[in-house]
């Protein structure tokens, strides 16, 4: 049955998993398998290891359950 309003205590533990999965495969896919321009990568190195810690800290956050990764309740209103 559908809700009237969503929250982010809506979001389980295996979908916060599964979240997890599917930017760590992205991340190996970016890091290991795409072949990015050297030009590309001079311009932008500090950006994309920036963005990858990043990420990396949110994989982390979202194995361990931390909802605090996820906008508040209040801010999930004009999504939805």
């Amino acid at each position: 049955m559908r809700k009237d309003k969503f929250t982010p205590d809506d979001i389980t533990k295996d979908d916060m998993n599964r979240l997890a999965d599917a930017i760590e495969s992205y991340l190996t896919l970016f890091t290991e398998i795409m072949i990015i321009p050297d030009d590309i990568k001079d311009k932008c190195k500090k950006k994309m290891d920036e963005g990858i810690a990043r990420s990396r800290k949110l994989v982390k956050k979202l194995r361990k359950g931390d909802r605090s990764v996820f906008k508040a309740s209040d801010e999930w209103e004009d999504l939805y």
